[in-house]
């Protein structure tokens, strides 16, 4: 269901920015223009540009951090504590507003203010608790016993963790993946604060011209928005299932 009313809003979306006029209460435009979308092609590449960087190096991050954080919590066999992870949800806990406002001091402190690594981190902040919620369970749950017959058949620990470990849990990290992009596409006051105004994605370029009342400009934005965690989310079931095609008995189930 939840699936449906977002494929209707993405669908909602894109006839707004095809329509030439749309009067009510006519269920479909009388006329399509293809033609806005190549005016605001310019328009539309930096922030889609900028969207995809951040969002794409912030999940890169997060992923390594929490696969490493859980693979030394299964070697070590001690779960992190509740202040740990007080401290890695403590961003979704706290107001935004407030919060950020830390943050930013913090980065004027370090004279980190307005450039590409505030606005990563910044989002990595956000990023990194989803991703640990998401990855969490299903590294606890892979059968150790995997990793043991291959070390007891003399692989590297190392070599354990990249060839084994990590391709069984193929298809949570790629979920992971998704939702940390996901997350990191909708961040709008954090790239705000850390960016200082100076990047703009399409989060911010949407809220903006929200209230310009121009529903086709407005569509336009929106779709391409939308489509980005649509793309990603896809991609992360689509690249899992092409790769256990014929292995289907190694996947860990997320």
């Amino acid at each position: 269901i939840l699936f449906g009313f977002s494929s209707g809003c993405l669908l909602g979306l894109a006839l707004w920015s095809i329509a030439r006029r749309w009067p009510f209460p006519d269920a479909l435009p009388e006329s399509w223009s293809p033609l806005r979308w190549s005016d605001r092609l310019a328009m539309l590449a930096g922030p889609a540009w900028t969207t995809l960087l951040v969002g794409a190096i912030a999940t890169a991050v997060a992923i390594a951090l929490v696969a490493g954080c859980l693979e030394n919590e299964s070697r070590r066999q001690k779960r992190p504590g509740g202040g740990a992870l007080a401290l890695i949800y403590l961003p979704l806990l706290v107001p935004q507003i407030g919060f950020l406002f830390g943050v930013q001091m913090l980065f004027l402190w370090l004279g980190l203010s307005d450039g590409w690594l505030a606005l990563i981190w910044t989002h990595l902040l956000f990023v990194l608790p989803y991703v640990f919620l998401t990855l969490a369970d299903p590294y606890r749950s892979l059968d150790p016993r995997y990793a043991r017959s291959a070390l007891a058949l003399g692989k590297a620990p190392w070599i354990v963790w990249l060839r084994i470990k990590l391709i069984m849990l193929l298809r949570p990290i790629s979920i992971a993946m998704a939702v940390g992009f996901a997350v990191s596409v909708a961040q709008f006051l954090p790239t705000l604060f850390a960016g200082g105004g100076r990047f703009t994605t399409l989060t911010t370029e949407t809220l903006s011209l929200a209230g310009s009342g121009d529903r086709r400009i407005i569509g336009l934005f929106g779709f391409a928005l939308a489509a980005l965690p649509f793309i990603g989310f896809a991609l992360a079931l689509g690249a899992t299932a092409w790769r256990f095609r014929d292995r289907r008995a190694m996947r860990a189930v997320s």
